[in-house]
């Protein structure tokens, strides 16, 4: 468990009539970029904006910073950055202006100063001094992004930050985000369903499916928990090689492509077996590495032992 928390959730329950937004969610979380993750209608939305203080839960509760977020929203709001899902901004006022004005209301003091940097942080030097309404969707969202990190505040809470960026804008973003977290110590709560981005930068995840939590923990400890080990290979006659494969092990293997991929308990065991099938000569090994877990398969592992609980 972790001491330091951000963000505590306790019993968190979320009910709209008959939809369970969310049911009992709870999970602590610290320092560093944590990752909201699940697919889409998991209760994640829900959940930031419970945590914000915006919706009032069913039941249970969420601090920020160990603050109710019922109570003491103010409070919280001081030391929050939000770029909510799908931003709106005045079409009318420029990009500038409409930092200028956030700048001034988090009373930061060197407003032009501030701007510039933060601008060049999220590629918006091109484009701060046009019309809002002249934005492209990708604009829209670097300037929510902005308006979230202006300030430097102790925690920013982005939800789904790389919607409408292409993909070399979405690589920027989060390289972005990552670089605030090492040279600026600064911590993040980033709500996503797209996980191959978010394991690239995360160091805590917390993995929501249909309004309930099904795992938590640092990213490492998750790996080592809710993920089995994958070992690749490539013989002469793969279809042949898995039947005598699975007469000697439990381990399931299957064909993607021109390898076999097996996933596996115990690795030195399973390497022994393999040994002993190519030194019968009636395999040929061309290529054998293992393969790294991804955060898709801590959450297909996640929601596999949570059906069979």
């Amino acid at each position: 468990m972790v001491t330091l928390s951000l963000i505590s959730v306790d019993g968190l329950t979320k009910h709209y009539g008959r939809v369970k937004a969310l049911e009992k969610a709870s999970f602590t979380v610290g320092t560093g970029v944590t990752g909201l993750i699940g697919p889409n209608g998991a209760g994640k939305s829900t959940l930031i904006k419970i945590a914000l203080g915006l919706v009032r839960p069913t039941y249970g509760e969420a601090r920020v910073f160990g603050l109710d977020s019922r109570k003491e929203r103010s409070k919280i709001m001081e030391r929050v950055g939000v770029l909510h899902e799908k931003p709106r901004f005045p079409y009318w006022v420029t990009g500038r202006e409409y930092l200028e004005y956030s700048a001034k209301l988090k009373r930061i003091s060197d407003v032009t100063g501030e701007i510039k940097g933060i601008s060049e942080i999220c590629g918006l030097t091109d484009f701060v001094d046009r019309k809002i309404g002249a934005f492209s969707a990708g604009m829209v969202q670097r300037l929510g992004l902005a308006d979230a990190l202006i300030g430097k505040p102790e925690l920013v809470i982005l939800d789904e930050p790389t919607a409408n960026l292409d993909p070399l804008g979405r690589h920027d973003v989060l390289d972005k985000i990552k670089r605030l977290r090492d040279e600026d110590g600064m911590n993040f709560l980033i709500s996503t369903h797209i996980l191959s981005e978010l394991e690239k930068v995360c160091d805590n995840v917390v993995i929501l499916n249909e309004g309930t939590v099904l795992t938590y923990g640092s990213f490492d400890d998750l790996l080592s928990k809710h993920s089995r080990r994958k070992i690749m290979m490539k013989v002469d006659d793969p279809n042949k090689f898995i039947e005598c494969l699975n007469r000697r092990t439990r381990e399931k293997a299957v064909v993607e492509g021109d390898s076999i991929v097996v996933e596996v308990d115990n690795a030195t065991h399973f390497i022994k077996e393999l040994n002993a099938l190519f030194r019968s000569k009636a395999f040929t090994l061309k290529e054998l590495r293992s393969c790294s877990a991804t955060l898709e398969d801590i959450f297909i592992e996640a929601l596999r032992r949570k059906q069979f609980d």
